[in-house]
């Protein structure tokens, strides 16, 4: 199977959000590719929210692409935000699509990027009665991680102490393997380790990593609005996505220890190396835990950030009490709430 890296242009595209599944799709399309007419520019893009899955399928953002504006009244204008994109082609059956997934995951992980929780197919042809005439580019949008991180030291330390630390970065491309890009962030975190406090390194790392998806953060702010209880918060998290954290509480100091990435593995893994492979959800630290300095984890408290800081919208510490860059075997952090705080 063949990877290829592509920049995805801004594009301006006629939508509708769905719940529901690809048997769903063609029905959609039909109507949408009617609405745009001519002004339609390209085969439909579905944006795929993978975290919004359930029984009954999983929350889609239906495009399609606009060379121009189209006034009506049915669907939405709007411009789909590029990036990056690891993308291969889907040939067969829908009902297979995960297999390729997990082809392409696997080899973007060997250059160590990690990819952000909703992706993106382009349908350039769904036959529902004739599966194998189905193909799909599949568009895994990766996280910018060293364009993030570039950005925010920029913002922190400024223009010339950030381009000190990351003065190995040229060397870095798309198809850098995930060893060597290690070795590169590995030296730079050492250099920012020298000449950054621990708080600008959190304001910093912290804003580079995975987003905790927004719809999850609403339906917990909303819930906060209502009750003004972060136990209610604690609680509805338990019983609530997987995507959230299982918290415990000790004063106004919440604990999110991390469970494994993936537990069967970790179930079963015989050796230390194992389990944290199995433990660990960042394509950047594979194999180098005990090589990466500790700062390289304040990457991970952005998201424990990003959850409280959206639920509460107020600004948020969040310390790393543990982490296997630190030597530990698990990761926990620590989210500082503010006195006043119920």
């Amino acid at each position: 199977m063949g990877v290829a890296y592509k920049k995805l242009e801004d594009q301006l595209v006629l939508t509708h959000s769905m719940h529901g599944k690809v048997e769903d799709l063609p029905q959609v399309f039909a109507k949408m590719s009617s609405v745009a007419g001519t002004a339609a520019n390209g085969p439909p893009v579905v944006v795929l929210h993978f975290p919004l899955t359930d029984k009954d399928g999983r929350t889609m953002d239906v495009c399609i692409p606009l060379s121009e504006n189209v006034e009506n009244t049915e669907f939405e204008t709007m411009t789909l935000t590029g990036g990056i994109a690891a993308t291969t082609i889907h040939r067969g059956s829908y009902s297979t699509i995960m297999d390729t997934y997990r082809e392409l995951i696997s080899k973007v992980y060997k250059h160590g990027h990690p990819i952000q929780e909703n992706g993106r197919e382009e349908f350039q042809n769904l036959d529902l009665e004739h599966p194998e005439k189905t193909v799909v580019e599949i568009q895994s949008m990766l996280i910018d991680w060293e364009g993030k991180l570039k950005s925010h030291l920029g913002r922190v330390l400024g223009s010339e102490t950030r381009d000190h630390v990351l003065s190995g970065f040229d060397e870095l491309t798309l198809e850098t393997e995930q060893l060597k890009r290690a070795s590169i962030i590995k030296d730079a975190l050492c250099k920012l380790d020298e000449v950054a406090t621990e708080e600008q390194k959190y304001e910093a790392l912290s804003c580079c990593g995975h987003e905790f998806p927004a719809e999850l953060i609403e339906d917990m702010k909303i819930l906060y609005r209502k009750t003004n209880s972060i136990d209610t918060i604690i609680q509805a998290m338990k019983d609530g996505h997987y995507f959230y954290p299982h918290l415990r509480r000790e004063g106004n100091i919440l604990y999110d220890r991390k469970a494994p990435a993936r537990q069967e593995s970790f179930d079963k893994a015989q050796t230390r190396v194992d389990k944290l492979r199995a433990i660990c959800f960042c394509p950047l630290l594979n194999d180098v835990w005990d090589e990466m300095p500790g700062t390289f984890c304040y990457c991970a408290a952005g998201w424990s950030r990003r959850l409280f800081e959206g639920i509460l919208d107020i600004k948020l510490k969040v310390d790393v009490v543990k982490s296997l860059t630190k030597g530990d075997d698990y990761c926990e952090f620590a989210i500082h709430l503010p006195e006043n705080i119920t």
